[in-house]
């Protein structure tokens, strides 16, 4: 898991088109036809993908898988 604070998301936001925010929840969003027909599933770009969402937490960190950031450096 990456830890993050609130600095950390914006620059991951603005390294990567696969991140944005929704209220204070961070959006990772991934392409995949499959989320037409799934409940996570958003169109975005012209495409349809599936959408994770990560809450902040008490300590104003977002917890965020590796799966997710693979590469962010």
């Amino acid at each position: 898991m990456l830890n993050l604070t609130e600095r950390g998301v914006e620059i991951l936001i603005k390294r990567s088109d696969n991140f944005y925010w929704n209220n204070y929840n961070l959006i990772a969003w991934e392409k995949n036809s499959s989320g037409y027909f799934n409940l996570k599933g958003i169109y975005r770009n012209n495409s349809w993908g599936i959408a994770n969402e990560f809450p902040v937490n008490s300590k104003g960190i977002w917890s965020i898988p590796l799966k997710h950031v693979r590469h962010f450096k």
